[in-house]
Parts: C-alpha cells; sequence; structure tokens
C-alpha cells in the first residue's frame, strides 16, 4: 500500500507542476510510464538530461510535456524548441503525434525538412526537424533561432558514431555560441535533452551531445522477449514458408512485421509470405529505394489493416508509426546488436511487458548470432571502440561556419573555440589546425595572416548541397515512373532485363519511353528479377562479436585458439576493423596472419604463444598505424566530404580509426589461452563462425 501511495503522490505532484499541459499530453491515459515519472521533474526544473529508456517507453511525451510547460509558463517568444530527429518520416512521425496536444495548447507546431519548410507566415514556437535542415537555418536564416531555448535531440543513438552524428555535434556547438552571441550576458544557456533507448556509455554520449553538466535519466525495463528461432535454408519463397509456419508457435498473430537486410529481398520475397493461414491477408514491403508515397502508403495501409504482413529493410527499425505488431520476424541476423534492439523494440506494444521475435537463420553461424543477440537484449550494450570524429565532416564545418559567419572569414582562435572539446572522440587544436592547413593548400580556403575565408573551390562547395548534410548521395538512378499515375514508384541502379522487375512483392511491366535516367512501369506481368541497387555490404558490428563471446562464455581475460591442421584460428571478437589492424601489424612482421569479423587466422607454427603474438601486434600497431595501408573506407563510413581531402589527410583520416586506449586495454587484459582441437565437440561452433 505504501509503494501505491508514493506512486500517487508522484502523479499529484507532476499535475500540479504542470497544470497546464497535463490534460493535453496525459489526460488520455490512466497512469504515467516509468521514465515519464523519472524524467518530467528534472527536464520541468531545465536541467539538460540524457533520457534512456527501452523503445515504446513514453519519452517523448516525457520530455515535450514538461519543455512545453516551461515554453508557456516562462512565456518563451518565437521559435524556443528545437526538436532534432534522424530522419524526415520521424519528422512527420513527431509532427502528427505533437500536432494535437500543442494544438489543444494554442503552441504553434511547425516541421522543417526538405519536402517541409518553414513559411514566413508561420511563427512556430515548436519546430520538429533534421540535422541537414538546422544546419540549413543556422546558415541561411540564423535570425529564426535567436530565441531557441532548448533542443530535444530524439534516437540519437542512431546518430552517434556516425558522420550525421560528428555533424549534429558541430551544428550544436555553433548554435549554442550563436545564442550566446545574440542573447547576451542575461542568456543562460540553452537547455539540451536527448532521447535514447540503451547506450553502451550514457556519460560519454551526455558529454559529447549535451554538454559536462548533462544529467543521466536512465529508466530500465526491457520487456519480456518471447523468443523463438529456427533454421531454414533454400530459396526466399522457402524461408517465408518457414517463417509462417513457425509463427504459429505464438497465439493470437495478426500483425507481422518481417524485416529482411536487403532492398532485393523486400523485392522478391514479400509475396512469398502470403501463405497458410496468411494466404488472404495484404503483405506491404518497404525499403529505402522506393518512393516516398510508396512507403508512406505501405505504411498507412500496414497500420490501418486489421491483419497484414509488412516486410522491410531497416527503414522501419525506428520509431514511424505504423500501429501495433503481434510479431517481429528477423529473417537473418542484423549487423549490430543495436539494429537488433531497433527491430524488436517495434513489437508487441499492446502487450506492455512483453515483445515477440521469430528468428529465421539460414545455417548454424547465424543461428548462433540470433542466440547472442536475444541473450544480449536483456543486458544492454557492450562498450566498444570510440569512432574518432572525422576530418570530412570537419571540413564541411569549416565551410558551413564560414558561410553563416557575417563577412564570410573566422579566425582560428574562433575556430577552436566554437569547435573544440576533449570528450572522446576528442575535437583538440591539432585536428582543427591540420584540417585548416590541409584546406589552405587543397585551394578550399584562402589564409590571410590569422583569417580564413572561403577560396574559390570553397565557394563552389559552399554553393552546392552538400554544404548541408553529411549523407552519402545516391549515385545516379534511373527512376521508374508508373505510366498511369505519373508517380515515381522507385529509384534503382539499373534493370536486368526489358520485360519487368519485381518491386516490393509487386510485379511491374516495363514499357517504352522514358529520358536516360527515367523509365515508365505499369503493374501487371509475373516478373520475378528485383532491380540493380547502389549496395555496401556491411561488416559485423563490434558489438556481435562481445555478444557471440559472452554467450558462448567466454571470459574477457581468456584468448580461444581452435588448432586446425596447418593454421591456427585465435577468437578476438574485436569486429573486422580491429582485426584488420592487428593482421596487417602482423603482416610488416613477417607473419601471414589473415583477418575476419570475429577472428584471426594465423600459420601454426607461429601460434605457439598466441598472446605474446598478439602483444606484438598491438604494440606494432600502436608504434606505427597501418590504417594508410588498409582499405578502411570499405569497412566504416568516412563521411562524403572524404575525397575533398589532400591524399595526406586521407590517410591521416584512415589513422583515426585506431583506438588506442581500447585496444592497449583490451591485450593487457588478456591472461589465458584455451586451445582446442577442431575435431572437439566445443570448436564445433566457434568454427561455423570464420
Amino acid at each position: 500500500m505504501e509503494e501505491l501511495d508514493l506512486l500517487l503522490e508522484q502523479h499529484r505532484r507532476l499535475r500540479e507542476a504542470m497544470p497546464r499541459t497535463w490534460n493535453a499530453f496525459f489526460a488520455a491515459f490512466r497512469e504515467l510510464r516509468p521514465v515519464q515519472l523519472t524524467a518530467m521533474g528534472p527536464i520541468l526544473a531545465g536541467t539538460s538530461a540524457l533520457v534512456t529508456a527501452p523503445t515504446a517507453g513514453g519519452k517523448t511525451e516525457a520530455v515535450m510535456a514538461p519543455l512545453c510547460e516551461r515554453l508557456l509558463r516562462n512565456r518563451w517568444n518565437g521559435l524556443s524548441i528545437l526538436l532534432i530527429t534522424p530522419t524526415r518520416a520521424l519528422v512527420n512521425d513527431l509532427y502528427i503525434r505533437l500536432y494535437s496536444p500543442l494544438e489543444q495548447l494554442r503552441v504553434q507546431l511547425g516541421r522543417k525538412t526538405s519536402d517541409h519548410g518553414v513559411g514566413d507566415d508561420i511563427a512556430a514556437q515548436v519546430l520538429v526537424t533534421t540535422p541537414e535542415s538546422t544546419e540549413s537555418l543556422l546558415m541561411l536564416r540564423r535570425e529564426e533561432l535567436n530565441f531557441v531555448q532548448a533542443i530535444v535531440l530524439d534516437e540519437i543513438h542512431l546518430l552517434d558514431g556516425s558522420p550525421r552524428g560528428d555533424h549534429l555535434r558541430a551544428v550544436l556547438a555553433r548554435l549554442s555560441a550563436y545564442r550566446k552571441f545574440v542573447g547576451g550576458a542575461g542568456f543562460a544557456g540553452l537547455q539540451r535533452v536527448a532521447m535514447s533507448a540503451t547506450v553502451a556509455d550514457p556519460l560519454r554520449l551526455a558529454a559529447c551531445y549535451l554538454g559536462d553538466h548533462a544529467t543521466i535519466i536512465s529508466v530500465s525495463g526491457q520487456r519480456e522477449l518471447e523468443s523463438k528461432i529456427i533454421r531454414a535454408a533454400g530459396t526466399d519463397k522457402d524461408r517465408a514458408h518457414a517463417a509462417i509456419d513457425a509463427a504459429d508457435a505464438f497465439a493470437d498473430i495478426r500483425k507481422m512485421l518481417v524485416f529482411v537486410n536487403s532492398r532485393k529481398q523486400v523485392d522478391s520475397a514479400a509475396g512469398f509470405f502470403r501463405f497458410g493461414r496468411f494466404a488472404k491477408v495484404p503483405v506491404h514491403g518497404h525499403h529505402g529505394s522506393l518512393s516516398k508515397s510508396k512507403r508512406e502508403e505501405a505504411e498507412e495501409r500496414f497500420k490501418a489493416d486489421e491483419e497484414a504482413i509488412c516486410v522491410a529493410t531497416m527503414t522501419l527499425e525506428v520509431g514511424i508509426d505504423i500501429g501495433d505488431i503481434d510479431l517481429v520476424v528477423c529473417m537473418d541476423p542484423p549487423f549490430s546488436l543495436s539494429s537488433f534492439l531497433q527491430r524488436i523494440g517495434r513489437g508487441c506494444r499492446r502487450l506492455k511487458g512483453r515483445t515477440r521475435v521469430l528468428c529465421i537463420a539460414r545455417d548454424r553461424a547465424s543461428e548462433l548470432m540470433f542466440d547472442a543477440l536475444v541473450w544480449q537484449a536483456g543486458r544492454g550494450m557492450p562498450a566498444g571502440p570510440t569512432p574518432p570524429f572525422r576530418r570530412s565532416v570537419l571540413l564541411q564545418q569549416v565551410l558551413a561556419y564560414l558561410r553563416q559567419a557575417p563577412k564570410n572569414h573566422r579566425t582560428r582562435t574562433q575556430f577552436l573555440e566554437t569547435f573544440s572539446s576533449p570528450v572522446p572522440p576528442p575535437i583538440d587544436a591539432d585536428l582543427i589546425g591540420e584540417v585548416l592547413c590541409d584546406m589552405v593548400q587543397t585551394g578550399m580556403l584562402d589564409q590571410h595572416g590569422s583569417i580564413y575565408q572561403p577560396a574559390a573551390d570553397g565557394w563552389s562547395f559552399i554553393q552546392s548541397n552538400a554544404i548541408f548534410t553529411n549523407i552519402q548521395p545516391n549515385p545516379v538512378e534511373i527512376t521508374l515512373i508508373d505510366a498511369d499515375t505519373g508517380q515515381s514508384v522507385a529509384s534503382v541502379a539499373g534493370l536486368h532485363g526489358s520485360k519487368g522487375v519485381r518491386l516490393a512483392g509487386r510485379s511491374f511491366e516495363l514499357l517504352p519511353g522514358g529520358g536516360p535516367h527515367q523509365h515508365r512501369v505499369r503493374a501487371g506481368g509475373e516478373h520475378q528479377d528485383s532491380p540493380k541497387y547502389h549496395a555496401r555490404t556491411l561488416p559485423y558490428a563490434f558489438d556481435i562479436g562481445a555478444a557471440l563471446a559472452a554467450y558462448l562464455r567466454i571470459e574477457p581475460d581468456t584468448l580461444v585458439v581452435v588448432d586446425v591442421g596447418e593454421s591456427a584460428i585465435i577468437f578476438t571478437w574485436l569486429g573486422r576493423l580491429l582485426n584488420s589492424i592487428l593482421a596487417k601489424s602482423l603482416n610488416r612482421c613477417g607473419y601471414a596472419v589473415e583477418a575476419g569479423s570475429f577472428h584471426l587466422k594465423a600459420p601454426r607454427n607461429s601460434c605457439g604463444k598466441p598472446i605474446e603474438l598478439l602483444r606484438d601486434g598491438v604494440a606494432h600497431s600502436l608504434a606505427d598505424s597501418p590504417l594508410g595501408e588498409l582499405p578502411v573506407d570499405r569497412i566504416v563510413d568516412l563521411g562524403p566530404h572524404y575525397r575533398h581531402l589532400s591524399d595526406s589527410m586521407q590517410r591521416k583520416a584512415h589513422e583515426d580509426w585506431l583506438d588506442r586506449d581500447f585496444l592497449g586495454t583490451w591485450i593487457e587484459r588478456i591472461r589465458s589461452v584455451r586451445t582446442i582441437s577442431h575435431e572437439s565437440e566445443s570448436a564445433a561452433d566457434l568454427l561455423e563462425l570464420i
């Protein structure tokens, strides 16, 4: 009874503290969610905070209700709250979710993406936008940001560690400096709030994007995971039918969200799920090469259907509202643990404390990965290496800052004051100085004493759309146009034949006509070929290896070595990048070592003392990084502006990816070796992973 009384008292105090916004946000709900009870008080008090909680835990309301209360209480003028989210689809989703409560409060809500501008006649007080559109405002219409009081970063874990995360970090630094300048001595600083699922290092994440004094508000309560893992090989059709059969293990399944790892799988396999007891239900397809209208149509129809299946790539991992899902199906392991957590977080919200997932493995290796992902899902994210702040992003930010600045010039000191940060990954004076010097040498900047301004090539960059973004641009593609409606259906890299294609489970006839980059199509026919796409093969992330090692009960201080005749397989679990670094360093020392995602393969005669071998590899890597000689751009995302760096700076951009602290700590922790014969039963699963 005391616990219930305490809960009621919390509700009462929060309701009294938010008299203006309570009904608009919470009148329709019987009770507050745990994250709302925990987070709203500090945010209402003006605290900058990282709010972490499981997917669908009510974070948006926990953040926006107290911020809107502050807006109304303090009578903030003009555009006061920026809500920055990773994708245009999420902008639209959040706009729809917030429209009703903010309309009740008479708070003007706006959205800005490349699809939506902020009209001169709209005085938005809360603006939902993306990092790229925030950049556009800061460069071209910065006066609209003169009264911003709070910034909310939605799904920040999806950006952290990527070029877009680096971009956002620098934009926040520039926006804070600008607000301080226009706000004068009386400006107390921006309140920054970030929302995230579980992250490995919340302290670093908060310091990186929110500042040194941000509070961590973490709410546990990962929903119970009801999982089933089966193995199904064969064709896409065979595997789809196996998934439908296996779904019978779960009661009361009406709607399924099926995740696959490629657009081709969506195209070819979507129709195959119309089978068994789902033979007559609608099946929708969703991937990034479909036109915006086709994606939104799939989302809306799937949400409205009482029974349906949607087959999607990572485009539906994030929180676009597609209604309640009874079962999430993963047709193959995703390439990272964070991706798996996003996928399973979409499911079974009406069950509250439970989510259901069906995993379809092709072979024993992917079955093991699913076992590890499910096991690790209840234990959070393992700590891993920290990606560097990319030099290519700093190049873009230097030019964006110059475009923003009066008279388009800045001194080295001003760049340092704006961008420098000791928080990992650090942005230090040496990095900034090296990039400025390189930009002068490559013709991007002119330097006059201590003053920098854009040179001819810099102005060309500024005047292009590239200045706004750190998203990799799509190569020139063919747009498929519906001959009956005139609307775009999809953008593709090429077509296999001249008769027809299958897109998102539907067949289309290819018609004559169109321009060099367009092709007319019409729904119909029985075509099976998916179009060609520009694709990039992703290696498994570090967190997959860490999850596998933990699931297999391999202690962090132990190396497992499998003896396979003339070779020895050393399981490091470090991921492709760090293993490639070690292999290259050992190659320099005369050892014929090969790298995989989870292991190193070495000649047996060089592995009498594997700990010493790896210590040599680490020591040589730390003394003379081999990354300048490795195709790092095939393993990690160096950012779209990487090619604007000089050759020598590109080499340094490669070398930045050596996390010396992480690698040094890892090798120091290794204390023992467990050698296993390849014929032993315990080696069988390990060898499946190589």
